[in-house]
């Protein structure tokens, strides 16, 4: 949840340009330089910077350490690519 309450929602589906802008959104949203935010997610401050220019895909676990630290809820979307016959 935000500070007002609200809770975030971020979509993990595999966009690596959406999902690294609404990262950088939430960011500062918070306030927080890329720098903080990836010594309070114990990552490299690189790293954060290239997954909010969409060069990175973070793992369900570092996605999951970022929304933690932003206080956020990520929540996982599976999409099924197998097609009925």
């Amino acid at each position: 949840m935000t500070p007002t309450g609200r809770i975030i929602y971020i979509t993990y589906m595999f966009k690596p340009r959406e999902l690294g802008g609404q990262l950088k959104r939430a960011r500062v949203r918070r306030n927080m330089t890329q720098v903080e935010l990836a010594q309070q997610a114990l990552l490299s401050p690189i790293f954060v910077a290239k997954v909010e220019a969409g060069e990175r895909m973070p793992s369900w676990d570092t996605l999951a350490r970022l929304g933690r630290t932003l206080k956020f809820a990520v929540r996982l979307t599976l999409v099924s690519t197998h097609r009925r016959r």
